[in-house]
C-alpha cells in the first residue's frame, strides 16, 4: 500500500506548467506593406468585374454643428473599363428629380471622388509606418499599423497637400492581408484654395465588417470642416457599399 502513495500524491498534485510558447515575431513592415499592396491591387482588379449598391448620405452642418441640409442618393455602381452609374433614388435640396440630370450629377461626383482617391501603392511612400501589435478586429486576428506623415512631402494638388498631414491606424487581417479598418485624422490644419482658407479638421473611417466578401458590405465615413473669413463649411458624409455581385448590363444596355 505504501508503494502506491507517491502515485496518489502525483494524481492530486496540480499539473506542471507547460513551457510558454513565444509569440511569433511581427512581420517586417516591408513585407507586410508589399503583401497589402499586392492584395489591394488584386481586389481592385477583381472589383472591375462586379457591381454594387452605393448609398451616399451627406449632411451640411451650420456653425454650431447642427445639420442644416441633408442629401441622399442611392446608386448601382458598375466599375471597370467602361464604368456605369445607375441612379436608384435621390432626395434632398439641390438634388435633380430628372433621372438623366441625377445620373449626370452622380457621374460628376464620382469623377471628383476618383480625382481625390489614390491607390495604396502610390501613397505608401508618404508615411512612416509602425507596427503596433496584434488585435482581434471585426472577428478576425489582425495586425495594427500606425502611420504618420513624412515631413516636407511634395504635393501637386490641394488633395495631396491635405493627404500629407493625415495620421492614423490601419487594421490588416492576418489571414489574407485585407484592410479591415482604417481611421485617420489631420495632424494639423492645412491651408487650401485661397490664402485665408484652411481645412481645420478632417476625419476618415473605413470598415469592412465580418461575414462579407473581400469587397463588402463596407462603409466609409468622412467629416470635414473648412474655415475662411466670414465662412465655415462643414460636412459629414457616409457611404455604404452593399450587394456586391457579378456585373450585369445596365437597363437598356445590351453590352
Amino acid at each position: 500500500m505504501l508503494c502506491l502513495l507517491p502515485i496518489a500524491w502525483l494524481a492530486l498534485a496540480p499539473p506542471a506548467a507547460s513551457p510558454s510558447v513565444p509569440a511569433a515575431p511581427p512581420p517586417s513592415m516591408e513585407s507586410l506593406l508589399q503583401a497589402v499592396i499586392t492584395r489591394d491591387a488584386l481586389t481592385q482588379q477583381q472589383l472591375k468585374t462586379m457591381q454594387y449598391r452605393e448609398h451616399i448620405q451627406t449632411e451640411r452642418l451650420d456653425a454650431q454643428g447642427k445639420v442644416s441640409q441633408r442629401q441622399d442618393m442611392q446608386l448601382i455602381v458598375r466599375p471597370g473599363g467602361n464604368p456605369e452609374l445607375q441612379v436608384v433614388s435621390v432626395h434632398g435640396p439641390s438634388m435633380p428629380t430628372n433621372p438623366d440630370e441625377a445620373a449626370a450629377q452622380a457621374r460628376k461626383q464620382q469623377a471628383q471622388q476618383r480625382q481625390q482617391s489614390f491607390d495604396l501603392k502610390s501613397i505608401s511612400g508618404r508615411f512612416n509606418l509602425t507596427f503596433q501589435g496584434r488585435s482581434n478586429e471585426l472577428g478576425a486576428p489582425a495586425y495594427v499599423i500606425a502611420f504618420e506623415p513624412k515631413p516636407n512631402q511634395p504635393y501637386h494638388s490641394q488633395t495631396e497637400k491635405v493627404l500629407n498631414q493625415l495620421h492614423g491606424r490601419i487594421w490588416i487581417r492576418a489571414s489574407d492581408d485585407i484592410i479591415l479598418r482604417t481611421e485617420a485624422s489631420l495632424l494639423q490644419p492645412v491651408q487650401v484654395a485661397w490664402i485665408f482658407a484652411s481645412v481645420n479638421s478632417l476625419s476618415f473611417h473605413y470598415e469592412l465588417p465580418a461575414g462579407g466578401s473581400v469587397y463588402g458590405p463596407a462603409w466609409l465615413e468622412t467629416s470635414v470642416r473648412v474655415n475662411a473669413p466670414m465662412l465655415t463649411i462643414a460636412q459629414h458624409q457616409r457611404i455604404d457599399m452593399t450587394d456586391f455581385q457579378p456585373r450585369k448590363p445596365a437597363p437598356g444596355n445590351r453590352t
